[in-house]
């Protein structure tokens, strides 16, 4: 997942743009925007640990009880 954002303005507002093309929000000021940004990079770090510890634990889960990762088999 890449952490890019960018502002675009509109009128007299600011919209953030996802990596993705999303939409995340219309803002008043630019430092508005930039705040969000900030916040959402949080997030997505947050997220990606997260994914990380769970990989970690269901990979020990499935070693523990004999499971073969590369066809989900219990191998007895």
């Amino acid at each position: 997942m890449s952490n890019e954002y960018r502002i675009e303005p509109a009128g007299p507002a600011f919209i953030v743009i996802d990596y993705a093309g999303e939409q995340v929000g219309t803002y008043p000021t630019e430092d508005a925007a930039k705040r969000d940004i900030e916040r959402c990079q949080r997030e997505d770090a947050m997220y990606e640990t997260a994914k990380q510890l769970v990989d970690i634990a269901i990979k020990a889960h499935m070693e523990r009880f004999g499971v073969d990762p590369r066809v989900g088999a219990v191998l007895d």
